[in-house]
């Protein structure tokens, strides 16, 4: 895909600037329940594309590829404060990724006519840009529950999942006022607006499955130290050159991972047993072409993905995936120290966390 096609396929947009509407209207403005709210949010693993072939663009802002999660307790600190004076949204000069912040506070602030002026802060995890964690649409998502919070939850999670994944946007270097359009599946607002550490999402963006990892599970990722740094837009225009390969697998294996997924993997796993689960994954991402589909994001992905291979085939971890399009592998295990050791061996810097079964956290702040 050229430039010219890219910048018509995924033309860049205003910050704030509403797409796609909220499905359910308000018929009158909330009031703020509180002033001030603190939230901690989970970071998302996109284990798997249902049906990959359903990512490319389809003119409506909708992505109907649906996707398998993981929530994990890697969190993003939003603040989000109301204020007298100064622009109808602002944020602070320690906020992270401001434009993002911007961006989401505007769409929510729009949608429910709201007029109070709100600052904002956020405190991301200190990881780098496109490593297939969600880092942006985590952003967008934290900020937006932030802001829903503040006046008393009036859009239901369900349909706030829908309105930022079909409003979302990444950020274009050296432009503050401008997002590109880059697909979104949903996954992340579904993480913290959706209690489930294992989550599946329908196409369409409907959270549907949803299901809780046991206490003696974690997760081990697994990135390159020196991951590749791109713009959204450059990131996206190599995407793009692998938008056929996608829909080739999709069309080839999407009614058996649909099939296997109801009928085999999640059944076991309501009985607690993540070896199908696990299965699936492995086989839909090293067996089935989705790495090879995803080799754009970092120039060893396919040499580190033969490299990491035993990890699941030696009972290491239950569960061995790419997240997104990479490059971070994500492993959940009861053995962790022994997973993180097999990473580090083929070269990759290792990060531990939790799964997060119960979506965001959040602390209000005392009525001024």
């Amino acid at each position: 895909m050229n430039s010219t096609s890219l910048d018509t396929d995924f033309p860049a947009f205003t910050v704030g600037a509403v797409r796609s509407a909220l499905v359910v209207g308000l018929t009158t403005p909330p009031e703020p329940v509180i002033d001030r709210v603190h939230l901690a949010y989970p970071s998302r693993i996109n284990a798997m594309a249902l049906d990959s072939s359903k990512i490319i663009p389809n003119g409506d802002s909708a992505y109907l590829a649906g996707e398998l999660l993981i929530a994990c307790d890697l969190p993003r600190h939003v603040e989000v404060t109301i204020v007298d004076d100064g622009p109808p949204v602002q944020t602070t000069p320690d906020c992270d990724h401001p434009a993002l912040a911007r961006h989401a506070a505007l769409l929510v602030r729009t949608a429910l006519g709201a007029h109070e002026r709100l600052r904002i802060r956020v405190t991301a995890p200190d990881l780098p840009a496109h490593l297939g964690l969600g880092s942006s649409s985590g952003q967008i998502a934290a900020v937006a529950a932030a802001v829903n919070e503040l006046y008393g939850r009036p859009i239901p999670a369900r349909q706030l999942v829908k309105f930022l994944a079909r409003n979302h946007g990444e950020e274009i270097d050296a432009d503050a006022d401008h997002l590109l359009p880059v697909q979104c599946l949903g996954g992340s607002a579904t993480a913290g607006l959706i209690p489930g550490a294992v989550q599946v999402i329908a196409g369409a963006q409907v959270p549907l499955l949803q299901a809780s990892l046991p206490d003696d599970t974690h997760i081990v990722l697994g990135m390159p130290h020196n991951p590749v740094i791109w713009d959204a837009r450059t990131s996206l225009a190599a995407e793009a050159d692998y938008f056929d390969a996608f829909a080739t697998t999709g069309r080839t294996y999407g009614p058996q991972i649909a099939y296997r997924l109801l009928h085999d993997a999640w059944p076991a796993l309501i009985d607690g047993d993540l070896r199908p689960l696990g299965q699936l994954l492995f086989d839909y991402r090293f067996r089935m072409g989705s790495i090879a589909n995803c080799a754009f994001s970092h120039p060893d992905l396919l040499a580190t993905a033969a490299k990491v291979e035993h990890i699941f085939m030696d009972d290491i971890a239950d569960v061995l995936t790419l997240s997104s399009v990479g490059p971070t592998f994500a492993a959940v295990t009861r053995t962790p120290d022994q997973c993180a050791a097999a990473f580090t061996n083929v070269g990759l810097r290792t990060l531990r966390c939790l799964p997060r079964n119960d979506g965001y956290t959040v602390h209000h702040g005392p009525a001024s």
